[in-house]
C-alpha cells in the first residue's frame, strides 16, 4: 500500500503517473483497434482479388462458350443446306 502524497507536488506526480497509465491505456487501445482495422482492409483487399479473379474466368468461360456456340451454328447450317442439297439431288435422280 503506498503512502497519501503529502505534499502538493507529490500529489501532481501521483496524478500524472495515473493520467499517464490512463493515456498509455488508450494508446495500446487505439492501436489495436488500428491492427485490426488493416488487417480487416487487407481480408477485404484479397477477397476482392479473389472475387475478380473468379470474374475474369468467368468471362473466359462465357467467351469460349459463345464461341463454342457460334461454330455449332455455322456447322448446323451447313449441315442442313447440305442435307437439303443431298434430298433434292436424290429426289432429282428418281424422276430422271
Amino acid at each position: 500500500m503506498t503512502a497519501e502524497p503529502v505534499t502538493d507536488y507529490e500529489k501532481l506526480v501521483v496524478d500524472l503517473r495515473h493520467e499517464i497509465t490512463r493515456v498509455q491505456s488508450e494508446l495500446d487501445e487505439a492501436t489495436k483497434q488500428g491492427v485490426r482495422a488493416a488487417e480487416y482492409g487487407l481480408a477485404v483487399l484479397e477477397e476482392k482479388n479473389q472475387l475478380q479473379q473468379h470474374c475474369e474466368s468467368l468471362e473466359a468461360l462465357y467467351d469460349t462458350t459463345k464461341h463454342e456456340l457460334q461454330c455449332t451454328k455455322h456447322v448446323s447450317i451447313t449441315f442442313s443446306f447440305t442435307n437439303c442439297c443431298a434430298n433434292f439431288f436424290c429426289l432429282f435422280n428418281i424422276f430422271l
